[in-house]
């Protein structure tokens, strides 16, 4: 499991660690059923502190990816996953996100046009 955490990234650490979780989700690196490695584990493979993973974890099962049982790892687990919960923080996101565009003078085409290009440049990594 490759997981990338950036200094310079303005994300919080533990919202990185719970982005990369789900790309390697999207990715098929990880898959429905396995464990994710213990919190002391990870936490000391990637240097950081076991609140940092703790965090991540939670926001993980707040999510609907994972399932946490006491004494035991992390299971990825999308049985749980609320897609209306999903659509709803995509659409603050998205929102969020409009409002930035617009602040900045970026124009709604431009923008999409930008958005597409990213996504089809993705798909070919």
């Amino acid at each position: 499991m490759f997981i990338r955490l950036y200094d310079d990234d303005p994300r919080d650490l533990y919202v990185q660690l719970a982005d990369e979780i789900v790309r390697l989700m999207a990715e098929g690196a990880l898959e429905d059923g396995e464990e994710l490695p213990s919190i002391r584990s990870l936490a000391s493979t990637l240097q950081v502190n076991v609140k940092t993973v703790q965090a991540s974890y939670q926001k993980l099962a707040d999510e609907g990816y994972i399932t946490q049982r006491k004494k035991a790892r992390a299971i990825i687990d999308r049985s749980r996953f609320d897609r209306e919960a999903w659509e709803t923080r995509w659409r603050e996101r998205l929102r969020q996100f409009q409002h930035e565009c617009r602040a900045t003078g970026q124009s709604e085409r431009d923008t999409l046009e930008r958005l597409f290009n990213d996504l089809q440049e993705e798909e070919s990594l």
